[in-house]
């Protein structure tokens, strides 16, 4: 069956256009005129002045057409792992091509850069507010941040909507020889950590400067069931304990410890909505909070967002994977979902 279904009377080619010219037909004299007066009548009706008034005209005539409903399936989620990774135009460290970003990690063939993290795709509502959040933010600190501004993550150089993550390790290495197996350890630890899907929310908005890179980001700081991240802190200690295995850098190792003996601080996760080059200041974070407190952003933040999480991504290299967290926190059936099938 044809992708496409095309009238019959549309040409096939140019050629067969070319060879069936229309017969030229002989009009009266009256039938002409006629055509030329509404020639000319069509051409006013359809000058720049009057052709909005003329296509309301025509579409207030037309009957009330129900819109045709597509017969297409949604794409399935992981349909977006296959175009997670932009495309790479050099080897070399060129920050003129990624708004004066420098790599984390240098490239050495070899070495495939990794990161596991949580991945969330806001609804088109979601979006929008936060895409108000960042506009109001950019008008009220703009003096602060001049001159480097501030830089959205949810939306493409095109501004197609981006999903945003919930990091759960430093950015690592992996060399060609380990990926594979790292992969198995990660989805047999992700099943025997017993942690089952379950939902994040939002609980506030802060400046945090990375210390991997020179750059600020502007995080929603996000928490589990109950204002507890005991699901998040599971998930970390069992990639940390994974990651340090091969001998890679944790994720939040500093600060405290807490009352399970382990050095996870409890607000540390968060989604990055935005980022600049400026350094925080106490009057940055200021001005950032009073934005944040008014009620269109604030409450409507934190009752209307919720993040599904059903699983966690690894990206090696530019290759991502979808591993499932197990549906009753038991061992799941089918932990690795990549692929479009």
């Amino acid at each position: 069956m044809a992708l496409v279904d095309y009238s019959s009377s549309d040409p096939d080619s140019g050629d067969e256009q070319d060879h069936h010219q229309p017969e030229p037909r002989c009009h009266p004299a009256g039938a002409a005129t006629s055509a030329s007066a509404s020639a000319t009548a069509t051409a006013i009706a359809t000058s720049p002045q009057d052709s909005d008034a003329a296509s309301a005209s025509h579409t207030l005539a037309q009957p009330h057409q129900p819109p045709v409903s597509s017969a297409l399936p949604p794409l399935p989620p992981t349909f977006h792992d296959l175009y997670a990774s932009t495309v790479r135009t050099a080897t070399a460290d060129l920050p003129s091509l990624h708004q004066g970003r420098r790599r984390t990690i240098p490239h050495r063939d070899g070495n495939w850069p990794s990161h596991i993290y949580l991945e969330w795709h806001p609804s088109p509502s979601h979006h929008q507010l936060l895409q108000s959040l960042l506009a109001a933010l950019a008008r009220e600190l703009g003096p602060l941040l001049n001159p480097h501004g501030l830089a959205g993550f949810l939306t493409s150089e095109l501004g197609a909507p981006l999903p945003l993550h919930v990091s759960l390790s430093r950015p690592f290495v992996l060399r060609t020889h380990d990926k594979d197996t790292f992969l198995h350890h990660l989805i047999r630890d992700t099943a025997r950590c017993n942690v089952a899907p379950f939902a994040l929310v939002c609980s506030d908005l802060a400046w945090h400067r990375s210390p991997d890179s020179e750059r600020s980001f502007l995080v929603l700081r996000v928490h589990g069931p109950g204002g507890c991240n005991d699901e998040l802190s599971a998930l970390l200690c069992t990639y940390n304990r994974l990651v340090a295995s091969y001998g890679q850098p944790e994720l939040y190792t500093t600060g405290g410890p807490r009352r399970d003996g382990s050095n996870l601080p409890s607000d540390a996760f968060h989604v990055s909505i935005a980022w600049s080059f400026t350094a925080p200041t106490p009057e940055l974070n200021q001005k950032t909070a009073e934005v944040f407190s008014r009620p269109g952003f604030r409450d409507a933040i934190l009752s209307q967002i919720g993040i599904p999480v059903d699983g966690v991504k690894v990206k090696i290299g530019n290759l991502v994977n979808n591993v499932a967290l197990p549906e009753s926190g038991g061992k799941s059936g089918n932990a690795l979902r990549r692929g479009l099938f």
